[in-house]
């Protein structure tokens, strides 16, 4: 797009102006959006403590000297190679425009370049699309609680997703799931007691 300039958050002039465009982007909610399910006041001091990292984290774009799109990234604290997508947002008026791969496309060089191996989201069924296009994956998560154990959650696994990953002391199987559908989590809900769920969008890099 002619005059479109991509550009990273620098300063606390620049939080304000790109969390302002979300909080006013998120009125019209779609594909080209997705939402860590942060509350708005943690997304802006994610952003304002970005500023102080020593990657860069966030990027906007910009259109005829007014914000048009944001993204913004979170150091996973659990596991500090990976980092969430907490906001990619464009505006509404702008979509299908390109402006959403371009940010996705700037931070991903970004974050490749300072040696993050993964990046992860979450979002709606109806915001996935834009990021399996882009070649993110689909997973569920699912996470039991003593006394169930992770051979418990593998028989429950009735639908017999393929499973990728396992976390023995914290009792949670990472599986490829086909969909973000919460008709999966069902036979684990059944089978199991007191489980936790999460569906997440991710794609190494």
């Amino acid at each position: 797009m002619k005059g479109l300039k991509i550009k990273q958050i620098r300063n606390i002039l620049q939080v304000r102006e790109s969390f302002e465009f979300f909080k006013k982007s998120f009125l019209h909610m779609t594909q080209t959006e997705a939402s860590a399910f942060l509350p708005m006041h943690e997304i802006y001091q994610t952003m304002v403590d970005n500023l102080n990292s020593k990657f860069k984290l966030q990027y906007f774009a910009e259109l005829e000297d007014k914000v048009v799109g944001c993204v913004i990234a979170m150091v996973d604290k659990e596991k500090p190679s990976e980092v969430f997508l907490p906001v990619i947002a464009v505006d509404y008026k702008l979509r299908d425009a390109g402006i959403a791969t371009l940010l996705l496309e700037e931070i991903t060089k970004s974050l490749k370049n300072a040696k993050f191996n993964r990046i992860k989201v979450r979002s709606s069924a109806t915001s996935a699309g834009f990021f399996i296009r882009a070649g993110f994956t689909t997973y569920l998560y699912i996470t039991a609680f003593k006394p169930n154990s992770v051979e418990d959650i593998k028989n429950a696994n009735i639908n017999n997703l393929p499973c990728v990953g396992t976390d023995q002391q914290r009792i949670t199987l990472k599986f490829i799931a086909p969909a973000i559908d919460n008709k999966l989590i069902l036979p684990f809900k059944r089978k199991l007691k007191n489980i936790a769920s999460d569906f997440l969008l991710e794609t190494r890099i």
